[in-house]
């Protein structure tokens, strides 16, 4: 039986408004979904891609069946799972991002491969970007559930995140962390895409909170941002320009003081916040970020699992509009996307009483001009 409960969040302050639009507040509107699962599916997923065909859907890779599992989000039904190949010509690994850009088209990247899909699941295409790559001296390139898969049509492009070994700050600051590759003639190019000022005054070290975010383009621009420090960036292909948002309210994680003891890594990464992945909204010309913060001084733990949760919402120049906060135990994260709905969160943090692994559930949050 579907169900969707409507109901409306009520913003209790106003962090900040930026924007040239003359807004007085957002106000916020939710309702949730719950999809009603079969013993393969799961309840959560990190490797998804969400897409429009006759409706809202959705992709995911089971990584304990090894399946693409297929949703409908508005009719909330699973419509199929299909099992991927291990071994033999079809045989794929472990899938760490997926785009799924057409019906008989979908890309996959697992370590040191990006492949192409049918709908049925048989490998059309794979290019090893090992070979690639190899002879560039630019590291290796990667996407996951920080750095998304996604194919640019108009230049068929993908696009990746660069792990780069060194541990020389001077070369890292100056290392380009994305590239393009062309899937016509496997060319690759350098994006001018580099770690920050703050990045350099902390000697680099931001401990486990390095990665930089990103899950899509808006009004054709690339919209990034790094974990470590508030502000949201755009990157116009066209220009070769990049924009920055404000940092808004000096938000920037601390040094870690020692690089030796994995307690202080992991404490530092408890304690600091992280700016995850920025969400760009076309229908609503908006941007959707999530803040995992420090842990709830008010619960009884003081780990991961505690470590309280905002979203900010930006406009499309990059300002602030307002920022607000979620309540504990309640969402999953980087398990989120946008579409015309609205901002679809999975409910399903680990500490979640209510999560049934009989159903995959989410809130979508609709913000709207009050």
């Amino acid at each position: 039986m579907k169900k969707i409960v409507p109901f409306v969040v009520i913003l209790l302050f106003l962090i900040s408004c930026e924007s040239s639009e003359d807004i007085k507040s957002l106000e916020v509107n939710k309702t949730r979904i719950s999809i009603p699962l079969g013993p393969e599916q799961l309840n959560s997923y990190q490797v998804w891609s969400s897409y429009f065909e006759k409706g809202n859907k959705l992709v995911a890779y089971n990584d304990r069946m090894h399946h693409l599992d297929f949703f409908d989000l508005d009719d909330q039904k699973v419509i199929s799972s299909v099992p991927l190949e291990k071994e033999g010509p079809y045989g794929l690994g472990r899938i760490e991002s997926i785009y799924r850009h057409a019906a008989d088209s979908i890309f996959l990247y697992e370590r040191g491969k990006l492949h192409i899909l049918s709908l049925l699941g048989e490998k059309v295409e794979t290019f090893d970007l090992y070979k690639i790559y190899g002879n560039l001296n630019l590291g290796e390139p990667v996407c996951n559930f920080y750095f998304k898969l996604n194919y640019r049509e108009e230049s068929k492009e993908v696009f990746f995140f660069m792990l780069n070994p060194t541990d020389d700050i001077e070369e890292k600051s100056q290392h380009s962390l994305v590239t393009s590759l062309s899937l016509e003639n496997e060319t690759v190019k350098t994006l001018p895409i580099k770690h920050t000022e703050h990045f350099k005054n902390v000697n680099g070290h931001v401990g486990f909170i390095t990665y930089l975010g990103f899950t899509g383009f808006l009004n054709e621009r690339m919209i990034y941002n790094f974990q470590y420090e508030s502000p949201v960036f755009a990157f116009s292909p066209i220009s070769g320009k990049i924009a920055q948002g404000k940092v808004h309210e000096d938000k920037m994680i601390n040094e870690v003081l020692t690089l030796e003891d994995p307690e202080v890594f992991d404490r530092h990464a408890i304690d600091n916040p992280h700016f995850l992945s920025p969400v760009p909204d076309p229908w609503k010309d908006k941007i959707y970020r999530f803040m995992w913060g420090a842990p709830d001084p008010n619960l009884d733990e003081n780990g991961f699992t505690e470590k309280s949760s905002s979203i900010s919402v930006f406009d499309s120049d990059l300002n602030l509009l307002q920022e607000f906060s979620l309540p504990n135990y309640t969402y999953q994260i980087n398990n989120w996307f946008v579409n015309e709905n609205g901002f679809y969160m999975n409910v399903a943090h680990p500490m979640n009483e209510t999560t049934s692994e009989d159903f995959l559930v989410f809130d979508i949050f609709k913000f709207n001009v009050d």
